[in-house]
């Protein structure tokens, strides 16, 4: 859960200021289009990373090892797009993260959910909930305030930094071996 403040704290910011920075890359403000391609482009790479997630088993025995995987990737991802100058790098690096963000999401509800008795789980998801909210009311307004400051770029750059912090409790929670943790039933 606290790395879900981490994740989901620059998740939002980063989808909200993709269009003004893909703007900004292709040169010209008033080109909607670029604005649009970007939310097709996220919303595509969502549905495939919906559709993709149930195959993690295959590649992962653990559901926190494909959470460290899409948190330390994600994190590179970002500082890829912080670093690039190109529209269509940036285009494919929105796409990739967008798709570990979405394979990652079902991943990491299930090992919540089984984690939880049912008697206790809408309270513990409504805080893991607030968790999120909470990391997006902090790290919202510092990246925009970075955005302002310094660009877009620059804001990408430590959406990076902040995104890494929750790889550290991901290997904490796969340290526990929760019976949720394994992506098939142990006999």
């Amino acid at each position: 859960m606290i790395a879900g403040a981490f994740t989901a704290g620059t998740g939002i910011y980063v989808f909200y200021a993709l269009q003004p920075f893909l703007l900004q890359l292709y040169g010209r403000p008033d080109a909607y289009s670029v604005a649009g391609l970007a939310a097709a482009l996220v919303a595509a790479a969502q549905i495939t990373g919906g559709l993709l997630a149930r195959w993690t088993p295959r590649l992962f025995h653990r559901r926190t090892s494909v959470l460290i995987v899409a948190f330390a990737v994600g994190a590179l991802v970002l500082l890829g797009l912080g670093l690039v100058d190109s529209l269509a790098a940036a285009l494919i690096l929105v796409a990739v993260w967008s798709l570990v963000s979405a394979i990652a999401t079902p991943v990491r509800q299930a090992f919540l959910n089984g984690l939880i008795p049912s008697a206790q789980r809408a309270t513990v998801l409504s805080f893991d909930s607030l968790m999120g909210s909470a990391g997006g009311v902090v790290t919202q307004p510092a990246l925009g305030r970075v955005a302002d400051l310094s660009g877009y770029p620059a804001s990408y750059v430590v959406s990076a930094a902040i995104q890494a912090v929750a790889v550290p409790f991901a290997v904490l929670a796969r340290r526990e071996r929760a019976e949720s943790d394994p992506t098939r039933p142990t006999s």
